[in-house]
């Protein structure tokens, strides 16, 4: 069933149209309004925004092209359900790009603004980490990452590297997930900070490996309780 979604102005040109209904359907699904599993039919989705069939129609044929939902023979479309290899190779693609980042930081230098910027998102993440994982908590920590990748001065890997954020996030379930690692990513960022303020590049691209490593680890080790939950119910919906 499709939940509810905001609905969205009807423009006059289609190609506007569609970018805006494919941005509202994109928008639930890292939301988790739409969830890994959930059905996506058409109408439904043309009822819940307010539009006809066809830019829905487009805009799902794009989120499948870029792995947002999956599309099943005879069975229709699919948010994209939860794949430990794509996770693993996110996460590889993801460190990559921020090491790269911060070698290109360590090699220009970094300003006391962008460090106290820094400083202040890794603030507010802090006193999530002493909550239950949400995805509040998921996003400043993404702020964070992209923050320190944006003084790069690369737009180009920050735009990529923003994907590959979201496209974790999108794969990560927070509900009913007990996340033991505490306070250790907030810990993490610290190192990380102090490391290029003191000019330590070697440890602050070890520091940045490790916490990411450390990340990869703990959410595949969380995928298969949440694939062994999702299954009979992602079977029973594409039976439906």
């Amino acid at each position: 069933m499709t939940e509810d979604l905001p609905p969205v102005a009807e423009p006059a040109r289609l190609d506007v149209l569609v970018q805006s209904v494919y941005e509202s359907i994109k928008n639930s699904i890292l939301s988790n309004r739409l969830r890994p599993g959930n059905k996506l039919t058409h109408q439904g989705l043309a009822e819940s925004l307010g539009v006809s069939r066809t830019p829905v129609r487009e805009s799902l044929e794009r989120l499948y092209q870029e792995g947002y939902v999956t599309r099943i023979a005879n069975r229709g479309y699919f948010v994209a359900e939860i794949d430990v290899r794509e996770v693993r190779e996110l996460y590889q693609t993801r460190e990559a790009l921020e090491i790269y980042s911060l070698q290109r930081v360590l090699a220009k230098g970094i300003d006391k603004r962008a460090i106290r910027l820094l400083e202040e998102i890794n603030a507010r993440y802090k006193a999530l980490c002493m909550e239950n994982l949400s995805r509040e908590r998921l996003m400043v920590d993404r702020e964070f990452h992209l923050a320190l990748a944006e003084q790069s001065g690369n737009r180009h890997l920050h735009r990529t590297l923003a994907a590959i954020f979201d496209r974790l996030i999108l794969k990560r379930r927070v509900e009913g997930y007990h996340d033991l690692s505490g306070m250790k990513p907030y810990e993490d960022h610290v190192r990380i900070l102090a490391a290029i303020v003191q000019k330590q590049d070697a440890a602050a691209q070890e520091l940045l490996h490790q916490h990411i490593e450390g990340a990869c680890i703990r959410f595949t080790q969380y995928l298969e309780p949440v694939r062994e939950e999702l299954s009979p119910s992602l079977k029973k919906k594409q039976a439906s």
